[in-house]
Parts: C-alpha cells; structure tokens; sequence
C-alpha cells in the first residue's frame, strides 16, 4: 500500500512538473540551448553548431534572435573580428520587445558593445555595456562580472580615466567569485594586478600570487605563466631581483607548454644583467624568435638590455651605438604619444562641442513641444466645449420629442363627439405634429452613431440615433434596444473577413461561450468603444463592459493576456 501512495505522488510531481514547464517560457530549438551550454568550454564547438543551424529551418523570431545572438557570442569568442553588427541587432531588437527573456536582452547588449567596440566606435560600446550592466538582474552574477569586465578594458585602453579601470575590475572580480566560472576569475585578478603593480606593488604581489594559486590548482599553464611574467616584470621594476630569478626559472621549465610573451625575455635578461649574470643574459636575448616582429616598446626594452651587457663586457663603441638606437625609439614612442594625447583632447573637444548642440537642440524641442502641448490644450477646450453645445441641443431635441409625445396623447384622450370646430382643430393640430413628428424622424434616421477604423479607413453604422434617443428615459439611460440577427451576422462576417475568421475560431474552440457573450466578443474585436457597446448589449453601465470582457478573456478562456495581444498572437499564427 505505501508503494502504491508513493507511485501516486512521483505520478503527480512528474504531470505537475510537465504543466509548469508547458506554460513557462518561450522553448528554443534544442540545436541551439546544445551551443548554448558548450559556450563557456568549448566556443569553437558552438561556433560549429550555430552555424550548422540554417535560418530557415527556424519556425519563429525567438529562434532566429537567439540564433543571431549565439552566432554574435561565437564568433567573439572564438577571436573572429565582427565586420558588421546586422545579425546582433536582429536579436537586440527581438529581445527589446520580449523584455521578460532578460538574461538575453542583457547578453545581447553585452556582445552589441563588443561588436562595436571591435568595429572602432567605443563610445558606442560603453553606452551598450552600461544599459546591460543596468538591465541584468541583481543575481546574475555572471554577466554583471562579465559587463564590468569589459567595460574596465575598455576605461584602460581608450580613455584617460585615472582609477576607473580599476573600480570595474573590482567590481567584476566581486561578481564573478559569486560563480563557479574560476577562468574569468584568474582573468581579471591577473589584470587587476597588472593595474596594481606601478602604484600598490604589495596589492598588485598579493593579487597575482592568489592568482597564480588558482592557475596552479586548475592547470591553466597559459595564465600561470602570465602570473610570473606580471611577477617578474614587477619585482625587476622595484629591484628585487633575487625574487624575480626562482620566477624565471619556473617560466623556462614550461616555455614548451604555453606561449611566453617576448617582453619575458628582455625582463628576464634585464634580472640577470642586474646581478652580474652576464651569460645567462644574452642566452636569454637570444631566445627571442624574430626580432622583426617585435613592437617598439618590446624593442626598446632589448636594446636596453643589450646595452647593459655592452657596458658590462666595456664594449664602449656597441652600448653607444645601441644607446643612440635606444634614444631614436624612445624619442618616436614619445612623439607618437604625444599626437594620442592631441587626439585624445580634439576628441573631448568635439564631443563637448557635440554635446552643446545636442543640448540646444534639446531646448528648441522642448519649447516645440510646449507649444504643441498648449495648441492640445486648445483644441481639448474647444472639442469639450462643442461637445457640451451638442449635449446642449441632443437635450433640446429628447424635450421637444417629449412634448411631442404629450401632445399626440393628449389629443388621443379627447372626446370624438366634441363640437365640429373642435374637431376640425383637433385634426388640424394631429395633422401639423404629424409632419413635425416625420420631419423629427428623418432627422433622427439621418443621424447614426459610426465607429472609425484608423488602420483600414472604413466606416461601419452601429445604430440609428432616433433608436437611442426614443429608448431614453427621463435621466437619459438606455432602456432596451433590439438588434436583429441580421446586424449581428453581418457583424460577424465583417470580423471573420477582417482577422481571418477569428470569431469563428473562438466559438469552435471555446463552446463554453453563451450567444452574448460571443457577440461582445465580436464587437470587442472590431474595435467598438465601450460606449457603444453598451447601448448595442444593453449593459446598464460602461464598466459592465469591462468587467464582461475580462470574465470573458481571463475565465472563460483561460488566457493570461489582454484582447489585443491575443488577436495580434492568432493573426501571426502563434495559437
């Protein structure tokens, strides 16, 4: 017996289970949640898969916005340079709208500023990281670490922001240790370290030795070299040379295991050289593959260093010859500077300049749009004021059809036998409220509530204002008015023809739905204000309208959406 209870409630956890996962979100094609999970480990892989996934064998835009987001993400990983940013603003787009996929609206900003970080234009980049940094959720630690990031080595290579580098990676490494993701971890203790070492050298020791730790413990032989590369350039810097040798050492034992930067070797060779090791210096200089490819500052540094040796070996003729070579690549690196610096300060200048323009003209607009807010005002007043001109005659019209009405019943209950002149003004006056009461027909037949279709620019008659209008009471409320069938099935038919049969499917599929409530339903979809609703339905009030159609949509149909979203979603074939 208790097996069979405990069969029973696996069976329930598993059916339950089933019917949150049918009414959660969206589900993606499961070619692309594969590329999505290898990612992280493996971009190459996903890169692979993304791009086995054609477009077309995508049934709808979340598939394609997600595919052009992994596409975007792959390619970014992989070291593929964007040249355009079409397909991750296909997905920015798609997930603007769909703000509840917010986990991918925040990577699509993230991997947005990436693509226009890499296509030259970085104040694009940092405007893109900071709406994802602001959209991610307070516990996405992952791309809240990942967003500060990139945006630290943005601050560090494109702008001249004393400490602002320093604060995101901070604040990235404080997310990303709230994660199991160690290699962004290392990454970005690695380059705070970097940021420490020419003004807080015991920070910077501490940073890249815990680093260095969890390089070890993970076997990352890359950043574990890097760690003593940024180690030995820092203690070469403060002159710590015993410290810097054990390092070096360590560095040669795995040279074969992971690439080493060029600079190791001139720093390397710059420690020996220092205490007196003049052998091991130049068998180090002579490490360096291609001297050709190195940049100025790498050969800078070599120079340096060979002219250290020159002068220890009294080679006077070659430490004067490498020294003037030394002074001709430090004096270009300054000027070349010195044109950056210029740049850099044209550019602020244009962008103060732009950002003056752009604040005039933001005055010109909001001087445009109170001039418009006044002239609405206006015409509000003016429409208000022609509208309680025409209450004022609608009431003029309802008093005269009341006397009008008194009038004929009066002359109902008068005697037949009276005198003969008597008769004769009798039929006088039932003759002349005749013609006035026609004339006041005509006029009222003449007159019909419409509805506007702005999108179609039809025009469809809704009912005879002389029906409202004799249908009054005293304190002017609708007491009955008869629609025949031949109004509501023409109703019908305008509908069906207008949305592709929607009321037809509403009333095949949700049989539960009574005559009156299929015909709001119908009116519903054409667009017909509750006003008119009212007087076609008979409701007492323009809120039993409203409530009518929310049992209608939310208990009779069972949808968690409004009218409009549901005919939009039936009219893209997503029912």
């Amino acid at each position: 017996m208790r097996y069979r209870w405990l069969i029973f409630w696996i069976v329930s956890l598993t059916l339950v289970t089933a019917l949150i996962g049918c009414n959660g979100t969206h589900r993606y094609d499961s070619r692309l949640t594969a590329a999505d999970s290898l990612m992280q480990v493996d971009p190459d892989s996903a890169l692979a898969l993304v791009m086995a996934v054609s477009p077309d064998s995508l049934t709808g835009e979340g598939d394609r916005a997600y595919r052009d987001l992994l596409l975007t993400q792959a390619r970014y990983k992989c070291y593929i340079v964007a040249t355009s940013d079409s397909d991750i603003n296909r997905a920015l787009a798609y997930y603007r709208i769909h703000s509840s996929e917010r986990e991918k609206l925040t990577r699509a900003y993230i991997y947005k500023g990436a693509v226009m970080e890499e296509l030259g234009h970085p104040d694009s980049a940092m405007l893109y990281y900071k709406h994802a940094e602001t959209t991610a959720a307070h516990d996405d630690y992952f791309n809240l670490g990942y967003v500060n990031m990139c945006m630290g080595a943005l601050y560090r290579d494109h702008y001249a922001m004393d400490g602002k580098d320093v604060q995101k990676y901070e604040e990235a490494l404080k997310y990303l240790m709230q994660t199991s993701e160690q290699h962004y971890q290392l990454v970005c203790m690695i380059n705070l370290g970097s940021l420490y070492r020419l003004k807080q050298n015991q920070k910077a020791e501490h940073m890249l030795m815990q680093a260095r730790e969890m390089a070890k413990e993970i076997h990352d032989t890359a950043n574990f070299i890097l760690c003593n590369q940024n180690l030995i350039s820092m203690y070469n810097y403060y002159g710590r040379y015993n410290d810097a040798k054990p390092l070096i050492q360590k560095v040669l034992s795995l040279r074969w295991k992971g690439e080493i930067d060029m600079l190791f070797f001139t720093e390397a060779a710059c420690v020996y050289v220092a205490t007196g090791q003049i052998d091991s210096a130049d068998y180090l200089l002579n490490q360096i593959p291609d001297v050709s490819d190195l940049n100025p500052v790498n050969e800078l540094s070599r120079l340096q260093c060979l002219s250290d040796i020159a002068l220890a070996k009294c080679d006077t003729m070659t430490h004067l010859r490498l020294e003037y070579r030394a002074k001709m690549i430090n004096d270009s690196l300054l000027a070349d500077d010195h044109v950056d610096h210029i740049s850099f300060a044209e550019a602020q200048i244009d962008k103060a300049i732009a950002e003056q323009t752009h604040e005039q003209q933001m005055k010109s607009a909001k001087f445009l749009i109170l001039m418009l807010t006044i002239f609405f005002v206006m015409i509000v007043l003016l429409v208000a004021k022609l509208r309680k001109s025409y209450q004022n005659h609608r009431k003029e019209i309802i008093q005269i059809s009341e006397e009008l009405e008194q009038t004929l019943e009066q002359l109902k209950e008068k005697q037949i036998c009276a005198l003969q002149e008597k008769q004769q003004e009798q039929a006088s006056a039932t003759e002349l409220f005749k013609y006035r009461l026609d004339a006041l027909n005509e006029l009222f037949n003449s007159i019909k509530f419409k509805s506007e279709d702005k999108q179609q620019g039809k025009i469809r008659d809704i009912i005879p204002l002389s029906s409202v209008i004799m249908g009054l009471s005293d304190n002017y409320s609708v007491l009955k008015i008869e629609l025949s069938d031949q109004f509501w099935e023409k109703m019908k038919r305008s509908v069906d023809g207008e949305y592709n049969g929607i009321v037809s499917f509403v009333e095949n599929k949700y049989p539960e739905l009574t005559l009156k409530e299929r015909r709001l339903f119908c009116l519903l979809c054409a667009n017909i204000s509750p006003q008119i609703i009212r007087l076609c339905m008979n409701y007492s009030n323009v809120k039993s309208v409203t409530n009518n159609r929310s049992i209608i949509i939310k208990k009779k149909m069972g949808l968690d959406m409004t009218l409009e979203e549901f005919r939009d979603s039936y009219m893209k074939n997503q029912l």
